[in-house]
């Protein structure tokens, strides 16, 4: 019998997670959503080396804070679970800012391993990256990979495999200002009886930074800790004149810079890139917008026109098929429940609902691994709060007026359950193609044109006000939109196919 290993893929957004995930599973995997939560969840198997490999793709996240629905489903998986080997991807052409996540997990003690990805993004922008030197300073294994190409992917299961044999050795302590390192070791000692499901260095830390979840796990058995953090913060603050997470989240970040300027080589590149270019006019104030437009309409076009050829030709094989089905089936009783009931709602459904959410799904993730998708949300966002969104919702929110079925399922690209409620309320106020039917066609023909765009703007006054009566009353923070903004690159087909496939 095989042995098995479980492995959690975790890292930022937009590093390669999703492709590394598809190097190692291939065909092998499913998408659902994590228990309870609306956020997704890739699972998927390998067979390596005699071991059957579990791989779950966790949520790209920047902290293992608890801010959004992601970050506290990462960092419970790793807690709870307890994977095998993490394996941490980092944007080799980014390295301090996925440093900062990286320090985080060897706080959390989680046995990792670094897959140093898009190391043929950093060389372009002229970044030289000692790997084995990042290996020496965090006391982990290090890997380079170029995932897109497969480059790595490899070496990086065997040296999984040879850490689920031998044992994680222990990371490199992340040390502190000695303010700060002081106060971590007081918490820590105060800790160290405590039954608590992590570990005591990094609740410590936690405590400090003022963590609701941690907080309220040893409330319930060390409440005389929680004052003791509580006077330990207010003196940092006072030594630092900051607020002392933002203290610490500082100096994380300070030792981030300082080992990625310590392993990097940036030589200077003069000439602008392509991508570059193509940056400066989608994010243009005047020439963004028209691009924007431009693309808008093309996405109708091909969503609908598709659609309708795609319906059209499925439309006509599963009629040929029922014909075939009515005149093997002898029993007119038998023949109306079946044919009335099974056999009509399938036809619908493979007719009327998969033709435009196929090409709705595989226009997303072209835009998405582009990193178009990213710009639009950009130019929109201002426009979109006021409706009480932000920019990413505009897409669904278009798309809507074609059809709100692939509209409601674009909203699961927003961040929050909050967000996505909100924003699949909206979508199915705006009068899609047959309701614009009625609208344009009936209402115009028999009493004006003049009426049936006052329809369109009563509607549009009516979107604009529940989606701010729904911003105000349901519970929970509102999201401000901070996201990257990635470099473009050509969408990676064999990815963009199997994530429309298992969708």
């Amino acid at each position: 019998m095989k042995k098995r290993i479980r492995i959690a893929l975790a890292g930022n957004a937009n590093v390669g997670k999703s492709v590394i995930f598809n190097q190692l599973t291939g065909l092998h995997q499913h998408i659902g959503n994590w228990p309870g939560k609306t956020v997704e969840k890739a699972e998927g198997t390998l067979h390596f080396k005699g071991y059957n490999i579990d791989v779950i793709d966790l949520p790209g996240i920047y902290s293992l804070s608890t801010f959004s629905l992601e970050e506290l489903i990462s960092r419970e998986y790793i807690i709870n679970e307890k994977p095998d080997i993490v394996i941490n991807v980092v944007d080799a052409s980014l390295l301090e800012r996925n440093l900062f996540f990286t320090l985080q997990l060897i706080e959390l003690e989680a046995p990792l391993i670094i897959a140093l990805n898009q190391m043929d993004v950093a060389e372009r922008k002229g970044i030289k990256t000692n790997y084995k030197r990042l290996e020496e300073i965090l006391g982990v294994p290090v890997v380079p990979t170029i995932a897109i190409r497969g480059k790595g992917i490899h070496e990086l299961l065997s040296r999984a495999v040879d850490i689920f044999e031998k044992g994680a050795r222990k990371p490199s302590p992340i040390g502190y200002g000695s303010e700060i390192e002081s106060r971590i070791q007081r918490l820590e000692e105060a800790l160290r009886k405590a039954d608590l499901r992590y570990p005591s260095r990094w609740v410590a830390i936690k405590l400090l930074e003022g963590d609701e979840e941690v907080i309220k796990e040893v409330k319930r058995v060390m409440p005389n800790v929680i004052a003791l953090a509580e006077k330990l913060s207010k003196e940092i603050e006072e030594i630092h004149g900051h607020p002392c997470p933002t203290v610490i989240t500082s100096e994380r970040y300070e030792i981030a810079g300082k080992i990625a300027r310590e392993i990097q080589q940036v030589l200077p590149v003069v000439k602008l890139t392509l991508s570059d270019r193509i940056d400066y006019l989608t994010t243009h104030k005047i020439y963004g917008y028209i691009i924007m437009v431009a693309v808008t309409l093309a996405i109708f076009y091909v969503i609908f026109g598709l659609g309708n050829i795609l319906s059209g030709i499925l439309s006509v094989i599963f009629h040929r098929c029922e014909t075939i089905f009515i005149t093997s089936i002898g029993s007119w009783l038998l023949k109306n429940i079946v044919l009335g009931g099974i056999i009509e709602g399938i036809i619908a459904t493979m007719t009327i609902a998969l033709p435009y959410i196929v090409p709705f799904y595989l226009i997303l993730y072209i835009l998405e691994d582009s990193g178009y998708l990213a710009r639009i949300a950009f130019l929109m966002d201002a426009f979109m709060h006021k409706v009480g969104l932000h920019g990413k919702a505009f897409i669904p929110l278009l798309l809507s007026y074609g059809c709100n079925v692939p509209a409601c399922l674009g909203c699961r690209i927003m961040e929050t359950e909050r967000e996505r409620l909100i924003a699949s309320f909206v979508v199915t106020l705006i009068p899609c193609a047959a309701r614009s039917v009625i609208i344009l066609g009936l209402v115009g023909k028999y009493v004006g044109i003049e009426w049936a765009l006052c329809l369109y703007i009563i509607d549009l006054a009516v979107v604009f006000l529940l989606g701010r009566i729904a911003f105000k009353v349901l519970p929970g923070e509102p999201v401000a939109l901070i996201m990257e903004i990635p470099e473009y690159k050509v969408p990676h087909l064999r990815t963009v196919i199997r994530q429309t496939w298992f969708r």
